[in-house]
This record gives structure tokens, sequence and C-alpha cells, in this order.
């Protein structure tokens, strides 16, 4: 999958209007995801992912952080706070990006790695139906 792939994705579950506000989101999720894991696994990930978003996934400082899904939520809203993005839709943003994470990387990646993520994570990776409706 090529980087503008993923973006639209995210960006029809996301319903952005822009794809640069797409970006600046999927950047804040992936961030924050990469906090979540280790380095090893990150990189597992970014192996995966187009270039341009395995450097954002790789060059996260990696302390397996642990975050729940509010923890996350407002850790991404933390990541969004300098941007035009609204931080009070970072449930949305997870969502989306999640959502393409789980189309693009192998099943069998996901599952090595959902036993990383805290017990309110391990749902964002559950299912790769994306859902593109009006919100």
């Amino acid at each position: 999958m090529q980087a503008d792939e993923f973006y639209s994705l995210v960006q029809q579950a996301s319903h952005l209007e822009s794809t640069e506000r797409t970006r600046v989101v999927t950047a804040a999720v992936l961030e924050t995801l990469g906090e979540t894991l280790t380095g090893g696994e990150a990189e597992a990930v970014a192996t995966q992912l187009p270039t341009e978003l395995a450097g954002v996934l790789e060059d996260t400082a990696h302390d397996g952080a642990g975050y729940d899904r509010e923890a996350f939520e407002a850790r991404v809203g933390e990541h969004l706070r300098e941007t035009d993005a609204s931080t009070d839709d970072a449930g949305r943003y997870v969502d989306a990006v999640t959502d393409a994470l789980a189309v693009t990387v192998r099943d069998d990646e996901l599952e090595n790695h959902r036993p990383q993520l805290s017990g309110g994570l391990q749902p964002l990776f559950e299912d790769d139906a994306l859902d593109c409706g009006d919100a």
C-alpha cells in the first residue's frame, strides 16, 4: 500500500476534509502508538507501512507506555494541540488510523503485537472494517 492510499483510508473514515489535516492526525496517532510499543515491535510494524509512515513510527521514543483507550486518546490530543486538528475528535482519529493499520499490517503481525497493548487498546485492532459512512 502506498502512503496516499493509507491517507485516503484515514481521510474517509475520519471524515476529514483536507489531506494535510489527515497527515497531521495520522502522525499523531502513529507517534502515540510508537510510544506504546517497544522499539523492536514498532520496527516490525513499520516494515509493513509506506516509508513516510514507517518513519513516524520508528522515530518515536518507544517506552512501552501501556496507555488504556482514554489515555491513548488524550495523548493523541496532546500531539494535536499545536495543530489545526480538533483535539475533541481524537477518538475518531484513533479509530480511523487503527482501522487503516488493520487493513495494511498482516494479521499475524497484529496478533504478535496485540499482547503488548493494554487491554483497552486491543479492540482497536480486532476489526479491519473501515466505516466510511457519514457520522
